[in-house]
């Protein structure tokens, strides 16, 4: 081949070293940092605006909550239209017209010139009284409703039918001698049988037993299964020292209520205190039943069974007793005197021993 021919083949496929330079990996890798340091600055950059944004918003929403309480807080609160403690709609609809009145309406205060007012203003007064009292009554707000039957009577002296409520609001405030100073003449129709029962309870309160016995005995002639009533006769009697009669009410109260173990409690500790000894051990082995884990029942039951001649019973309530409470203090328990008639016994010299390796 001619030399002018291979020559130009050659050139066809020379490179050109001019831009072969421009691309050595060198000058590549520079480049690509400069576009991360521009790709950084871009996002610190937008971060910083991002933050700012974000912090003013926070601070706009602040500045408008704080103005708006401001305003809420400034604002004269209206005045309210009806009686604060009673909504308009649990009012009958014939006594609404009580919520139209302010409150001072309820005043039974005259200038005390001539006699008494009685007229259409003053028996208004009365009504709008007792409406609120029986309000009060129904959300057991006693004391306001004492209050508002004592202004009907001050307006109205001879009004009937409000003695027997205001007695009942006395009593509920433990006010048991005004309220029997109430109650005691009320005539037959208003004596139902829940206020006798709370009158014989008013009446032990006040150790009037003999006119409590009669308020219960009549509670109990209107509602024979009536257990409130039954609780407190029981509690009468045992005031009186009547002690037959105070067990009967015991049992007849609960055959109604089992589940009132607080009262079956009271009810054994009365019958070790008379020595009923066998009805106390029926009372306890039911408590213990519901009742598993109370140590003092089991001590109480160990003290019975022992009075029973029932050592091995009292052994066994002793070791209950000494499971669930502390050691030391079932040994001081066990260590008393009147067991010493048990400390012969080998089961309970046993339970002894095992208590001090505890």
């Amino acid at each position: 081949m001619e030399p002018e021919k291979r020559q130009h083949l050659q050139d066809i496929y020379a490179t050109d070293t001019t831009q072969r330079d421009d691309y050595t990996p060198q000058v590549s890798q520079e480049m690509i940092a400069e576009r991360n340091r521009e790709i950084r600055r871009h996002q610190l950059v937008s971060f910083a605006l991002g933050t700012a944004v974000l912090l003013l918003g926070v601070a706009l929403v602040f500045v408008v909550v704080r103005e708006y309480m401001e305003i809420i807080s400034e604002a004269e609160a209206p005045a309210p239209i009806t009686q604060e403690y009673i909504p308009r709609y649990s009012l009958p609809s014939e006594s609404q017209w009580v919520m139209d009145f302010p409150s001072h309406y309820a005043d039974p205060v005259w200038n005390g010139e001539g006699e008494r007012p009685f007229n259409s203003a003053w028996v208004k007064k009365a009504a709008f009284n007792l409406i609120l009292a029986e309000q009060a009554m129904e959300i057991g707000e006693f004391n306001k409703a004492a209050t508002h039957y004592e202004n009907a009577l001050e307006i109205l002296p001879d009004l009937d039918g409000v003695r027997v409520p205001l007695g009942m609001a006395y009593f509920q405030q433990k006010k048991y001698d005004e309220a029997l100073a109430l109650l005691e003449d009320a005539s037959d129709a208003d004596l139902t049988f829940d206020v006798l029962n709370n009158l014989g309870a008013a009446c032990i309160e006040a150790k009037a037993y003999d006119k409590g016995e009669e308020y219960l005995i009549r509670a109990l002639e209107l509602r024979p299964a009536y257990p409130e009533a039954l609780k407190n006769q029981a509690m009468l009697y045992r005031e009186m020292g009547k002690e037959a009669d105070a067990v009967s009410a015991y049992e007849k109260y609960l055959d109604l209520r089992p589940q009132d173990s607080n009262t079956r409690h009271s009810f054994a500790l009365y019958l070790t205190k008379i020595g009923n000894w066998d009805l106390a051990a029926e009372q306890l082995y039911t408590l213990t039943e519901e009742i598993k884990k109370d140590a003092t029942l089991y001590q109480l039951l160990a003290r019975v069974e022992m009075r029973r001649e029932n050592n091995k019973e009292a052994i066994a309530a002793f070791q209950r007793a000494a499971q669930l409470s502390d050691p030391n203090q079932a040994l001081n328990y066990m260590n008393d005197e009147e067991f010493d008639r048990l400390r012969g016994d080998e089961d309970y010299q046993a339970l002894m021993r095992s208590i001090e390796e505890r």
